[in-house]
């Protein structure tokens, strides 16, 4: 209405940094809170919003199922993308993203490893422009040391979130630009602009995460209510399946008797492991 302040919360907020967005766009989701406010906020703009979810072509991960449940409930195009468990492709992906994106860390090469397929995907379709919801779990400090050490700690909790959105490097972000720009893809990551970060500044953990976890963003987005939206989970753990088949490709490839795949991944980018 004409002559009315803009109400500035997490839906005003994602509104002004799609807005500039080409009017097709693919939203990347699992069905979680953090991706599934992205698409609301873009079709609150008139935005063509395509879903674009990723899961193992034999398991369907409940992350999949819920993005899936997302674009039936608002009528939009949903596109699948199915990853691959023979050990010899993961393991050709695996050293792609090592080598070519410069992916060192165990939990960078496990969650950039669908993004590969999804943007493969996107290119086959023609799609150009992705945007996330990746690095919305720093605002939230929901990791079990972050629970523990920050939410009833508040300068730790300020200090936590600002070192974690001074670092490129948070949830592979930094990593997720280059694999976008080395295949064309326009990225947007709107959790990472300092205009979001802004709109909480001042909140500290229970704020954020009472009575719901991360509650302000769900009461922004009531008509999302009903389709129950799990709490946080990592990308490339629980039934997704990512951490476990990866990890065990490339043992299987290497060193059988490992323990662990961050050896291999340190030998594949020294050379050792061609």
């Amino acid at each position: 209405m004409s002559g009315v302040a803009k109400q500035n919360n997490i839906r005003t907020v994602l509104q002004d940094i799609i807005k500039p967005l080409p009017n097709k766009i693919c939203v990347a989701t699992s069905g979680g809170i953090d991706s599934s406010s992205v698409v609301l906020s873009a079709l609150d703009l008139g935005k063509e919003v395509q879903i674009i979810s990723f899961t193992f072509k034999d398991w369907f991960s409940q992350d999949f199922k819920s993005a899936r449940k997302l674009s039936t409930k608002f009528n939009l195009r949903f596109v699948p993308v199915y990853l691959p468990y023979e050990t010899d492709e993961i393991v050709e992906t695996v050293k792609h993203l090592i080598k070519t994106v410069g992916c060192k860390k165990k939990t960078a090469i496990e969650c950039l490893f669908p993004f590969y397929y999804l943007v493969k995907a996107m290119k086959r379709y023609k799609f150009e422009t992705l945007v996330t919801g990746v690095a919305a779990d720093g605002h939230f400090g929901l990791s079990k040391k972050a629970m523990i050490h920050y939410s009833k700690d508040d300068q730790k909790f300020k200090k936590f979130r600002q070192d974690y959105f001074s670092n490129l490097e948070s949830a592979g972000t930094k990593k997720l630009i280059k694999l976008c720009e080395l295949n064309k893809i326009n990225l947007c990551n709107p959790y990472f602009e300092p205009s979001v970060f802004s709109l909480w500044i001042d909140k500290n953990w229970q704020e954020l995460n009472k009575p719901r976890q991360k509650e302000v963003i769900r009461k922004y987005y009531p008509e999302l209510d009903d389709l129950k939206i799990k709490p946080h989970t990592n990308l490339q753990l629980g039934d997704s399946k990512i951490a476990h088949r990866v990890g065990n490709a490339v043992i299987s490839k290497y060193k059988l008797n490992a323990k662990s795949p961050i050896g291999i991944y340190n030998r594949i980018a020294k050379g050792i492991y061609a």
